[in-house]
């Protein structure tokens, strides 16, 4: 996203139209706002992570981890005490659930990768990719989930 974000700064011709100047007059609070209001949409609308597929899951990891970057980003912006009280919190909250949700893709991507590395014979392999563990690490992960959606958007 950084790179992406430096490309468009240096190579578009967002300062000439109209919307990039009314986007170059506003406060970059606003544009942070706007941005990470998108992404956190983005995570909280995934819908019950039990109810997922190890795809969709994935997908959410990954816009997950866009948001925390994001927020780590533009936490400068949000310098009050009550803002970095709230920021603590919420990447604490997305650090949880960015944990989960890596730990449930590692235990669905396991098998494959054992395959792949001519392992799945090897009597311990089964312990890697468990259905215990999932129903486990899917409850852990409902719960970093709500942890996550109850955490107040700092940049609000």
């Amino acid at each position: 996203m950084i790179i992406d974000f430096a490309e468009w700064i240096s190579m578009k011709d967002w300062r000439s139209d109209k919307k990039g100047a009314a986007l170059l007059a506003s406060p970059a609070k606003s544009f942070a706002s706007t941005v990470l209001d998108k992404l956190w949409k983005r995570v909280t609308r995934g819908g019950n992570l039990v109810d997922l597929d190890d795809e969709a899951r994935h997908q959410l990891r990954i816009t997950a981890k866009k948001l925390r970057y994001a927020a780590e980003f533009f936490s400068p912006l949000c310098m009050g005490k009550a803002e970095t009280k709230r920021h603590k919190r919420f990447i604490t909250a997305m650090e949880g659930l960015q944990d989960q949700l890596g730990s449930l893709n590692d235990l669905a991507t396991a098998p494959d990768m054992l395959s792949k590395l001519a392992l799945s014979g090897v009597p311990a392999a089964g312990d890697l990719v468990s259905a215990a563990d999932k129903g486990t690490l899917l409850n852990a992960t409902a719960e970093a989930d709500d942890t996550f959606v109850d955490a107040k958007r700092f940049w609000r």
